[in-house]
């Protein structure tokens, strides 16, 4: 059976699930078993991109994470739970989902983008997935609470929330090319206002904090 869906609009407010992904469209077919479009292993990498006081001793930033499977029933049946219009699902919204790994640090000595980045490399995945529940439609789900003081801005970012994403990459272009998904990503940034930028897109950005 087909159903003909947005993947980040959805027939509700999902956009605020997904916060800044692509806007790509795709048809979904139920339950396709596409256990090749299943990675090994993950890698985990989060990123605090921009920071006014990257060069102040006195900066910060501080990330809890867990990151679970939710196989495509479970998915779905918690989209049609959901209420209609925006909303900040937790992961108790998901039941079914499956602990992958999960992490907590704390970072000081933020001038260079590496020194803001922290990766996990080798996260058991597809072993971990039941032969049936290796569905090309299931999701990662990433839950986290991040906290982040930037001294020069003299001012504290605090946000929890989660990220939902495909367990394969598809082009833009033509999304019969997938492939499976190798990395989980998790983005960050402090404006000048001190507002919060988050997305789960691999940073681009060179380092510009050095002055």
């Amino acid at each position: 059976m087909i159903r003909n869906l947005v993947l980040l609009v959805f027939h509700w407010s999902i956009v605020s699930w997904l916060v800044v992904s692509p806007q790509t469209f795709m048809v979904r077919e139920e339950n396709v078993y596409a256990p090749h479009l299943y990675a090994d292993t993950l890698n985990f990498t989060a990123t605090l991109v921009d920071l006014p006081g990257a060069n102040n001793t006195k900066s910060y930033w501080e990330l809890s994470y867990e990151l679970y499977f939710v196989p495509e029933d479970k998915y779905y049946e918690a989209l049609e739970r959901a209420p209609r219009g925006p909303s900040n699902p937790t992961i108790d919204e998901f039941p079914g989902r499956i602990l992958l790994t999960k992490g907590h640090f704390k970072r000081t000595g933020l001038a260079t983008l590496q020194q803001r980045s922290m990766t996990a490399n080798g996260i058991p995945f597809k072993q971990r997935i039941r032969n049936a529940q290796r569905t090309k439609f299931a999701h990662l789900l990433t839950a986290y609470s991040l906290k982040i003081f930037d001294a020069q801005l003299n001012t504290t970012a605090y946000h929890s929330g989660v990220f939902l994403t495909e367990p394969f990459e598809a082009d833009d272009k033509d999304q019969r090319q997938a492939a499976a998904r190798k990395t989980i990503y998790l983005s960050f940034g402090i404006n000048a206002n001190g507002s919060l930028n988050r997305s789960q897109l691999p940073p681009k950005l060179p380092d510009t904090t050095r002055r």
